[in-house]
C-alpha cells in the first residue's frame, strides 16, 4: 500500500511565494554588494552628478549643451585618450589618491585640472536634497592634499576683484561672497586675487591645473550667467587642442570603496559562471515542478494485521507454486473444526467421522465439497471448492 499527502497551498500560491524569495534573495544581494557605492553617489560629495550646491551636475549639463562631450569615469582604462581630465576630490580624498589619479591620466601632455574643496558641508535637516555650509574646508587637509602635485598654502579671504595675469582667452567671473587661493613658489596664477595668490593656478611642467575657489565652477557658481560663459572659455582655453572634450573622474568623488565578493558574481569575468549556475538552477527547478502529483512512498514489504498476514502468506505460497497443495489441509481443517463446534465422539476417526458429517441434513454435500478441495488442479478450482465447503460449514453452524 502507499500513502499520499495532498498540498494545504494551491499551486499559484507556491508560485508566488517562489517567485517573491528570488526577487527578494536577488535584491538582497545586489543591495549587500552595491548598497555602499549608492549611498556614495547620493551623497553630497562634490561629484559630476551631484545636484547640490557644490556638485558639478551643472557643469556636466552645461558642456554637454554647448556641443561638448563628457565622459563620466572611475577607470582608468576606459577614459577617452584625448580631453581635458577634471579631477573633484573631497575632503576625505588622500593623497596616494591624487597622485594615482594623476598616473592614470591620458598621458603626460593630456591637461589635468583639479577643483579643490571649499567647504565642510551637510544635508539640511527638514530638505535633505539641500545642503548648508559648515566652515572653511581646513588649509592644511588641502595642504596635505596637494603634497603629491606642488607644495602651496592655503588663503581665505574676503570677496575680492579677481585678475587675470595670463596670455590665455579667459572672460571674468563673477566673484564669490569669500575667495579661496593657493600660494607657492611652484604654481603660476592664471586667475590671481589681488595678494597674488592664484584662484586658479598652473604647476608649470606638468600640464595640471588648480582651482582653488570651486565656487567658480559649481552648481552655486554656475547659476551666474556670467559664470556659465567664463566657463565654457576656461575649460577651451585649457585644451585648446580638444576644446568641450571633458572627462570626469568619479573615483575620487564616490571613492573605490573596494570590490566585494557579490560585486565579483555580477560583473565580468564571473558573470558567466553565475548565470551558468542560475540557469541550472532554474532548470532543476522545472523538472521538480513537472513531476506529476504529490510524492509517493515506498510502501512497506510486510503490513500490519491478520488480514496481511494472511495475505503476505498467500502470497509467498503463491510464488512458491504450492497453493493447490494447502486444499487437503484446509479440508481436515474444516472437519476437525466441525466435530469440535458438534462435539462428536472422539473416538469418531477418519471415513467414520466422514461418513456422518456427510449424513448431516444440509443442502450441500459435505463429501463432494471436501472431495473437490481435495482434487482441485488449478487455483481457481481450489478457490471455488472452498467457498462450497465454508457453505457447508455455515450451514451446521460449525
Amino acid at each position: 500500500m502507499s500513502t499520499a499527502t495532498t498540498s494545504p497551498f494551491r499551486a499559484r500560491t507556491v508560485l508566488l511565494l517562489i517567485a517573491a524569495g528570488v526577487v527578494l534573495m536577488f535584491g538582497f544581494l545586489l543591495v549587500s554588494g552595491y548598497g555602499g557605492l549608492v549611498d556614495r553617489q547620493r551623497g553630497n560629495a562634490p561629484s559630476p552628478t551631484s545636484r547640490f550646491a557644490t556638485g558639478f551636475r551643472a557643469l556636466n549639463n552645461l558642456i554637454e549643451q554647448s556641443g561638448g562631450t563628457v565622459t563620466l569615469s572611475g577607470d582608468a582604462t576606459a577614459r577617452p585618450e584625448r580631453g581635458l581630465l577634471i579631477l573633484t576630490p573631497n575632503l576625505q580624498t588622500k593623497p596616494a589618491e591624487i597622485e594615482a589619479a594623476l598616473e592614470d591620466a591620458a598621458g603626460e601632455t593630456a591637461p589635468v585640472l583639479i577643483i579643490l574643496p571649499k567647504w565642510t558641508t551637510a544635508p539640511q535637516q527638514l530638505k535633505r536634497n539641500r545642503e548648508e555650509r559648515v566652515a572653511p574646508a581646513p588649509a592644511q587637509l588641502l595642504v596635505r592634499m596637494l603634497a603629491p602635485v606642488t607644495p602651496v598654502t592655503v588663503r581665505h579671504g574676503p570677496k575680492v576683484k579677481l585678475t587675470y595675469p595670463t596670455s590665455l582667452d579667459l572672460r571674468p567671473f563673477r566673484t564669490p561672497d569669500s575667495v579661496q587661493s593657493l600660494d607657492g613658489d611652484k604654481i603660476y596664477s592664471l586667475i590671481a586675487a589681488p595678494d597674488g595668490s592664484a584662484v586658479l593656478g598652473e604647476v608649470p611642467g606638468k600640464h595640471i591645473y588648480i582651482l582653488a575657489d570651486p565656487d567658480l565652477l559649481n552648481n552655486h557658481g554656475l547659476a551666474q550667467r556670467q559664470n556659465a560663459q567664463a566657463a565654457i572659455a576656461l575649460l577651451a582655453a585649457l585644451d585648446p587642442d580638444n576644446p568641450g572634450t571633458i572627462n570626469f573622474d568619479t573615483m575620487l568623488p564616490y571613492g573605490a570603496g573596494g570590490r566585494n565578493l557579490i560585486q565579483l558574481m555580477f560583473e565580468p569575468p564571473f558573470l558567466g559562471v553565475t548565470l551558468a549556475l542560475f540557469a541550472a538552477a532554474l532548470l532543476a527547478g522545472l523538472a521538480t515542478w513537472a513531476r506529476f502529483g504529490p510524492p509517493r512512498r515506498e510502501p512497506r514489504a510486510l503490513d500490519f494485521g491478520k488480514r496481511a498476514l494472511i495475505e503476505n502468506i498467500v502470497g509467498l505460497a503463491r510464488r512458491a507454486g504450492r497453493t493447490r497443495e494447502g486444499g487437503g489441509a484446509f479440508a481436515d481443517a474444516v472437519r476437525d473444526w466441525a466435530a469440535r463446534r458438534l462435539a462428536l465422539p472422539r473416538g469418531l476417526q477418519g471415513e467414520a467421522l466422514d461418513a456422518h458429517l456427510d449424513a448431516l441434513p444440509t443442502q450441500t454435500s459435505y463429501a463432494a465439497s471436501a472431495s473437490q478441495v481435495r482434487t482441485a488442479k488449478t487455483e481457481a478450482e481450489l478457490l471455488h471448492a472452498a467457498q462450497k465447503l465454508d457453505d457447508w460449514r455455515k450451514e451446521v453452524k460449525a
